[in-house]
């Protein structure tokens, strides 16, 4: 349903929340959503005689939620549940998480990244300015990165496979 508003309950079948409504109302009067109603095509005659296609809301069907300007101009691309599985990040998408707190949707910050990737509390990335520049660069690294602590039991794994061929 690319580029159609999707309505609350179908948002419902894949975000579940009690406050829903309000949260995507809430996006609506930060200009991040529209509700609006589906659009059809239609061909108007133009005063030439020719005709030309425009979209025009179709009210006969279910408003719903949609995306105001598409994905690239969406401040965020993928919105993280703290009690789901976390989708693949890839260094495109980093500096577009958002995650849910008690007071709505904010963006990642980069403690919370490093502490997805398995670092350490003491590690940090203050060799970037705090400037959106530099929080661009620091979320690209932490896309390229690889989870921590998965490497470690990777590497372990492989040093006990290692050992025990060699004996």
């Amino acid at each position: 349903m690319d580029g159609m508003p999707l309505t609350l309950d179908q948002i419902a079948t894949f975000h579940h929340s009690e406050n829903l409504k309000e949260m995507l109302d809430d996006l609506v009067e930060k200009g991040y959503l529209v509700k609006e109603h589906p659009k059809d095509i239609i061909e108007i005659e133009m005063e030439n005689g020719s005709k030309r296609s425009i979209r025009k809301q179709d009210e006969t069907k279910p408003s719903g939620y949609n995306i105001v300007s598409g994905k690239l101009s969406f401040e965020f691309t993928k919105i993280l549940d703290s009690s789901d599985v976390a989708p693949t990040l890839v260094a495109a998408d980093v500096s577009h998480i958002a995650v849910i707190d008690g007071a709505g949707i904010r963006k990642l910050t980069i403690r919370e990244g490093l502490r997805m990737f398995g670092y350490p509390e003491n590690y940090n990335l203050s060799m970037f300015d705090d400037n959106r520049t530099g929080l661009a660069k620091a979320f690209d690294l932490l896309g390229n990165t690889v989870v921590v602590p998965a490497v470690k039991v990777i590497a372990d794994k492989l040093c006990d496979a290692y050992s025990r061929y060699v004996e």
